[in-house]
């Protein structure tokens, strides 16, 4: 599904939240409406932990969360069923952002590219979001996006 972003252009930014600083990677560009009409399917996998006290994960954490995005990179990377659009961490919290058309094929395939892995401190959220306000909210203003 990653085809509805051409040019799969991705940016890193920093903010801050609770006076503690968040990573942000998210792609630059949006589908287009016709695209963002059919996906509008908003999943977020959110992974507390303790980490540092600035926030960010301590090794361990990185260790276990990066191997989790990897599978699920992995899992959706070549696949129509979904896409990640973005990805948080800070605040004691890592955070993906998925788009989906079908969110039961979307959990089946999650939980497949996961069925070797342990069981993870993750939460899922589900939410109709035919903006893409989850994304859109993380470009710049004035880039040209929907805001």
């Amino acid at each position: 599904m990653s085809s509805i972003f051409p040019g799969d252009l991705w940016a890193v930014g920093e903010t801050r939240v609770n006076d503690l600083s968040v990573i942000v990677r998210f792609r630059t560009e949006l589908p287009s409406a016709a695209d963002r009409e059919l996906n509008e399917n908003l999943i977020i996998i959110s992974w507390p932990y303790i980490g540092i006290a600035s926030g960010m994960p301590n090794d361990e954490d990185k260790k276990n969360t990066n191997s989790f995005e990897e599978a699920i990179e992995n899992g959706f990377e070549n696949s129509s069923i979904g896409v990640q659009v973005a990805c948080l961490t800070g605040n004691h919290l890592k955070e993906w952002r998925y788009y989906t058309h079908d969110v039961e094929a979307f959990l089946d395939a999650f939980n497949a590219c996961l069925a070797e892995h342990p069981v993870y401190p993750i939460n899922l959220r589900m939410f109709q979001d035919p903006d893409w306000k989850a994304l859109s909210e993380l470009q710049p203003e004035g880039s040209g996006q929907i805001h």
